[in-house]
Parts: structure tokens; sequence; C-alpha cells
């Protein structure tokens, strides 16, 4: 009887537990989120700017006539080296001939009659005052400076070149009648096919254009926003399509210190060094100058900065938590940008910010590595990915 008892019992008990709560299950366990994460790197940070250049001659010259004439001879043609003080071509004026021959004589009749006043003056004073003497003397000097003057007008049927350089253009035929021109608005630059219609018969245009070409000089236009940062000595790398693939380097040798009201840009000038003649004034180049450089600046992906308004900052893992680090930024080249304060360079620095991420979320980190292997990090300690 008593062995019944306990039996009812157990199963009453039984009943009452199979009735009651179930069991509470194990609470599941959240998935940490993984994050990519580099380390700042070291290095210049450069803000450059490319600009269009044009290659012309260290000097140029239109070499025009100073005096009106037939052209008597040419001595050189387009492609011809020549050098300082060379004969070119030369100019005939029957005029200045016959001009030049009537004041030398008129010079000699004038320091006879000054000889021989002089020397009745010195013979006897009461024979001739003194002021005759003085006023022969005067007519005299006056002869010798027309002689002079025209003995120079004579000089310029030569035309001789300035510089060592080569003949760039040739627009003159002997014969052509030269009219004596040049001056303000004279263009070293001009073509043969803007003068071609006048061969024979020229106006007041250069009888040849020269240019020294050991050395070029390069144009370039600098804009308003950028002049003030131009100095002499600034790095420039310089490339030409007709060099595919070749960079020259220079530097900005002078510029204007004024801006062009027309286009609000400043000239600037490179000095290209031209050994065996390879560069051509005309040509066209690019050229890429360094504005601004921060050497062994802190950078990170631009991707890695968020600006919001003034305020710029980065996320950082640290014990492997999303801490927020407010950053101040510098240069930046699209890719890289500098963080001039907020970064040691030894963070692990979050490289794709996103409105996902939030500060003291716990996350596992995974280091890119500039070979492009990861590696994973947690609580701030970093391990090989396999």
């Amino acid at each position: 009887m008593s062995s019944l008892r306990y039996f009812v019992v157990v199963v009453m008990m039984l009943s009452l537990a199979a009735c009651g709560e179930p069991a509470a299950a194990p609470a599941p366990q959240h998935n940490v989120p993984s994050v990519t994460v580099v380390r700042p790197q070291r290095r210049d940070a450069v803000r450059s700017i490319t600009l269009p250049g044009d290659l012309v001659g260290f000097y140029e010259s239109a070499l025009h006539a100073k005096v009106t004439g037939y052209l008597k001879s040419i001595a050189v043609d387009k492609g011809d080296w020549v050098k300082a003080g060379q004969v070119l071509a030369e100019i005939e004026v029957p005029e200045l001939r016959q001009d030049l021959d009537r004041a030398r004589a008129n010079l000699e009749l004038q320091r006879l009659t000054y000889q021989r006043l002089k020397k009745v003056r010195d013979t006897d004073p009461r024979l001739l005052a003194e002021q005759d003497v003085d006023i022969a003397y005067s007519k005299w000097a006056q002869a010798k400076a027309e002689v002079d003057a025209i003995e120079t007008m004579v000089g310029y049927t030569k035309i001789v070149a300035p510089f060592d350089g080569v003949v760039t253009g040739r627009f003159v035929d002997p014969g052509a009648l030269i009219q004596a021109g040049g001056g303000e608005g004279s263009d070293a630059s001009v073509t043969p096919a803007a003068t071609e219609g006048a061969r024979g018969h020229k106006d007041s245009g250069p009888v040849v254009t020269l240019a020294n070409i050991d050395k070029l000089r390069v144009y370039i236009y600098v804009p308003e926003q950028e002049a003030a940062l131009i100095h002499r000595g600034m790095p420039a790398t310089i490339s030409l399509q007709e060099f595919p693939g070749q960079h020259f380097a220079g530097v900005v040798n002078r510029f204007a210190h004024s801006l062009d009201l027309s286009t609000r840009t400043m000239l600037a000038e490179v000095d290209l060094d031209n050994p065996g003649h390879r560069f051509y004034p005309r040509m066209y180049a690019n050229v890429a100058l360094d504005l601004i450089r921060h050497t062994n600046a802190v950078q990170v992906p631009t991707t890695a900065v968020e600006l919001s308004g003034d305020t710029q900052f980065v996320y950082v893992v640290r014990h492997g938590q999303l801490v927020k680090a407010p950053v101040s930024i510098g240069i930046s080249d699209g890719q890289y940008i500098e963080i001039a304060s907020g970064l040691t360079g030894q963070e692990l620095v979050v490289s794709n910010i996103s409105p996902a991420l939030n500060r003291g979320e716990r996350v596992n980190a995974i280091v890119l590595s500039e070979a492009g292997a990861s590696v994973h990090s947690r609580g701030g300690e970093v391990a090989s990915a396999h």
C-alpha cells in the first residue's frame, strides 16, 4: 500500500512539472560587425596644378629695316644658324650715299673756314672779331654732327644679327622694296603665310625673324586663385606631346607680379635647357607646378574622413571599439588627404566611413596592408588572417 502511494505522489509531481513554465533557452550571441581599417601613411603632401604652356625661344627678334630702300642682298634663309654681329641682309639706299657725300663736303668746307679765320685772329686780333671765329667753329661742329648722323643711317642699311641663333623666318627676296618699319606691335612669331602675298613688295614687315633656342622659355598663365602661391624656384615638371612618357624637370624662373585684366591670369616662365635643339618654339607643353609641399605628412584615404560643416572626424578602432576622433585636414590629391592634426600615424583608421558606424560600437578590425593582404584585429591585437 505504501508503495502505491509513493508511485501516485511521483506521478502527480511529474504532472505538475509538465504543466509549469518551459525552461528558458540560452540567449543568442549577437555577431560583431567587421570594418576595414588602415594605418595612416607618412609621405609628402603636395598641392599641384597642371597648366598648358607654350615654348618660345629664349630670345626672339623680328628684324626690320630702319631705312627705306631696295634689298640688295640677303645672306641667310630659314633654318640657318648665325652668330651675333653677322650681316644677314643689306639694303641699297642711293639717296643716303649722296647725302653722306654732300655732308662730308660741307664738313670739309666748315673745317677750312674755321681754321683760316682762327689763323687770322691769332695773327692780328684787330682784323677779326673773336665772335666770328666762334661762329665758324660752331658751323664746323654742326657739319660734323650731320656727317655722324648720316653715317649712322648708312649703317642701318645692313641688318645684323643681335645674338646667336637660328633664322626662323625669311620674308623678302633681293630687289624687293623695303619700307622702314617695325617698332611697337612687331611680332617675332610672324609666319610666312601671313606675308606670302606681300613678297616682292614688302611694307613695314620684318625682313627675317631670329630665335635663340639653346634654352627655351615655357610660358604658362597661372589662374588668379593660385597666383599668390607662385615663387621663384618652384619645382615644375614639363611634358610634351612629341615626347610621350618623358618628363623634364625645371623651376619657375620669373613671373610677371601682375595679372592680365582680360584673363585674370599671371604670366610665369620656366626655363627649359635644349641640348641638341630637340625642342622647337611654339611647341605645346603641359606644366605641373608643385604649389605647396608638406614633407612627411600623415595621410589617410579621403574616404576615411567625414566632412561635416566646419568639423572633420575619422573613426579609430581602439580595444575593439569605434572611437570618433576629430581631425583637421590639409592637402588632398583626391585619393589621399593630409591629416594636419588629430592623429599620430599609429592608429587603426576605418578606411570607409559611413552613417552605419556608431561611436563606442564593438567591431572586428580587418587591417588592409599596403600589399593588399588583410589581417584581423580584436581588442587592439592584430593577427594574420588565413
